[in-house]
């Protein structure tokens, strides 16, 4: 597994031989260095974020709008770290308002804020996040995968045939490790 310099790195060198030209590459989190790779980034490879994030992200006015600030703020578009950074706040503030309802409106401790995240589920703009496994203390969420291609005339890499994967086809039921539901064939996999 590699990341940032990292895997910029990897790119750069494994393109200039051309690994990319011989063999599938498939980056499951690779969508952070697309900004800063731009054009050195080969074409149809297969790449994932850990999340329906970036250019994968749903489409929603919650997202739009996030995407829009991000991208005008930084002058660059927002990849994983900054959509789990956002999605972490949006879940905080739903915990804090649900436990300031139950507290008579009242500043909630941090075990009162920690039993209101617990099974709980809230839109971030990468789509709706649950708190499913870990007896309601993880998260879970759709992902998805694409195709890159360098767009000459927006100047930056685009994907193509984005597939999305919803959170139970792609995590364990609640009662299952997820090494064990790999080895059983992915028994309650909701798939479409």
């Amino acid at each position: 597994s590699l990341w940032g310099g990292d895997l910029q790195a990897f790119i750069l060198q494994a393109n200039a031989r051309g690994v990319f030209q011989k063999q599938q590459a498939v980056l499951s989190a690779g969508d952070h260095v697309l900004p800063g790779l731009g054009d050195k980034m080969p074409n149809g490879v297969i790449l994932g974020a850990r999340g329906a994030y970036g250019l994968m992200s749903p489409k929603s006015a919650l997202n739009d709008w996030w995407f829009g600030l991000y991208e005008k703020a930084y002058n660059v578009y927002p990849v994983q770290a900054p959509y789990r950074m956002a999605q972490a706040l949006f879940g905080l503030k739903a915990a804090a308002e649900k436990a300031m309802a139950a507290n008579g409106g009242k500043r909630p401790t941090q075990e009162q804020l920690a039993a209101a995240l617990k099974g709980s589920q809230w839109e971030s703009p990468a789509g709706t996040i649950r708190m499913a496994l870990g007896d309601g203390q993880q998260a879970i969420q759709d992902t998805a995968i694409g195709k890159t291609r360098y767009d000459a005339a927006k100047k930056m890499v685009m994907l193509d045939d984005i597939q999305r994967f919803g959170a139970e086809c792609v995590n364990p039921p609640a009662t299952m490790k997820s090494e064990d539901w790999i080895k059983a064939g992915f028994p309650g996999a909701k798939c479409q």
